[in-house]
């Protein structure tokens, strides 16, 4: 196995366990308030707890990508995460499994700040077709989540299902470890304030964060409350195989983008993508059909699965020598989103009903393909461009 070899499988594991531990939160929340026999209230803490470290370090380290030892710093990550989720397996208080929870995060968040990066210099020329080749990744991982999750429960403690993706991030650093400093890393330029400022103001990065936070906030929106709403239609078990169906759709729909992208321009998949699941989504949540629910729902994720990879890709490739802070801004958009629609949907719905909440967000489809296109028209109509 050759020196990009090694870093690209490194890469790969890394973002499926990173995925793995992601998913598996939700799917051991239950055995999380009987083992700790704390109230759905305290519960809730999970979710700021595993995902504010990652947010702040995936901003933090990205921004500085160009200034860091790269290899090095994602083994520290590594084996940070791996001693907190070894520590949550056997942390005997809520408070203590919160904190290494936030921990974890963190730790991941430093992987992922810089991976991407890595990647967008090992395959220069193919940035779009990768990204979606590691979205696929992340995707299986988080398809793959809830399945390993049950199968641990069935047999063994919950606690293992920590220890098990412990064992799975020894594989990254195993290979890390052998690998050695890319020389390509090395054109990844150090950020100047003034840089950074210059690179903000540039009108296909503000589009590309901006398309970002609405489609990371329909993302989070249906992540968080796709199966409640579910299971007020079908049983519980059901509503969970039907957000595990827009997982793994995730999988064979990021790998056809991968191609497509090497075709046509990012902006004009990503707009035709918008159109299209804006009356998709507007459906499955207006239909009496359960039939006609599931297959939109899929489809729904079909289209947007493609958003974050192609999106940041685009992002990429507008300034390639600071690939780290565009990655960075990219993924803390696509978290603003996350964190900021799925409450504004369940306020929503104390007054119009969870349903037509969230059918609204066909009204987030919109605004998604208005900022697509007007970035695609300021982009061509730049004398830079």
């Amino acid at each position: 196995m050759n020196n990009r070899r090694r870093w690209t499988a490194a890469i790969f594991t890394f973002v499926l366990g990173d995925a793995i531990a992601l998913q598996m939160r939700g799917a051991v929340l239950p055995r999380v308030a009987a083992d700790f026999e704390i109230p759905e209230a305290l519960l809730g803490l999970v979710a700021p707890a595993g995902t504010l470290g990652f947010l702040l370090a995936v901003l933090a380290v990205g921004l500085v990508a160009g200034h860091l030892p790269i290899r090095r710093t994602m083994l520290a990550g590594l084996g940070v995460a791996i001693f907190a989720l070894l520590a949550m397996a056997l942390a005997p208080v809520y408070v203590l499994f919160l904190g290494f929870l936030l921990i974890q995060g963190t730790a991941d968040g430093v992987g992922r700040a810089l991976d991407r990066p890595v990647l967008s210099h090992l395959y220069p020329d193919q940035r779009g077709r990768t990204f979606n080749l590691y979205a696929m990744a992340w995707a299986v991982g988080g398809a793959s989540a809830p399945l390993l999750a049950n199968a641990v429960i069935a047999v063994a403690d919950w606690r293992l299902v920590f220890s098990l993706v412990a064992a799975l991030f020894v594989v990254p650093v195993a290979l890390l470890a052998r690998a050695t400093d890319l020389e390509s890393v090395a054109g990844e330029r150090q950020l100047t304030v003034a840089r950074l400022r210059e690179v903000m103001s540039d009108p296909a990065v503000l589009g590309m964060a901006a398309a970002l936070v609405f489609s990371g906030g329909i993302e989070g929106s249906l992540f968080t409350w796709l199966p409640y709403f579910a299971s007020q239609r079908v049983t519980e078990s059901q509503a969970n195989l039907v957000l595990s169906g827009v997982l793994v759709s995730y999988i064979p729909a990021r790998a056809a983008y991968g191609l497509v992208i090497e075709r046509f321009e990012y902006l004009a998949v990503t707009f035709v993508l918008a159109v299209v699941a804006t009356p998709l989504v507007y459906l499955a949540f207006t239909t009496e059909s359960i039939a006609v629910f599931v297959a939109a729902i899929v489809a729904t994720g079909v289209a947007v699965s493609s958003f974050f990879p192609t999106l940041s890709a685009f992002g990429v490739d507008e300034h390639p020598a600071y690939s780290g802070p565009i990655s960075a801004i990219a993924t803390g958009a696509n978290y603003l989103g996350m964190s900021l629609f799925p409450p504004l949907v369940g306020l929503a719905s104390s007054y119009v009903g969870l349903g037509t909440a969230l059918s609204l967000l066909a009204g987030a489809f919109v605004c998604l393909g208005a900022i697509i296109a007007a970035t695609a028209w300021q982009r061509r109509a730049s004398p830079s461009s």
